[in-house]
């Protein structure tokens, strides 16, 4: 494979990484507070964890909207 397919192939992953990211910042920002742990922790979790981490919040961080 040559580099350039490789990077045809990864380009949507990153962009797709980068959007659940930016979703979640902004998501834990707006409702200022969470679930389980603290808002720093959940911070680092999204930021440090990629993609995954980003999907663990959306799924069980959030608080419930007031």
């Amino acid at each position: 494979m040559q580099v350039l397919e490789i990077i045809k192939f990864v380009w949507p992953l990153i962009i797709l990484q980068l959007a659940v990211q930016v979703y979640a910042i902004y998501d834990l920002a707006k409702r200022g507070k969470t679930k389980n742990l603290n808002f720093a922790i959940w911070l680092i979790i999204i930021i440090l964890g990629e993609i995954l981490g980003s999907i663990v919040y959306l799924l069980v961080g959030r608080a419930e909207e007031e």
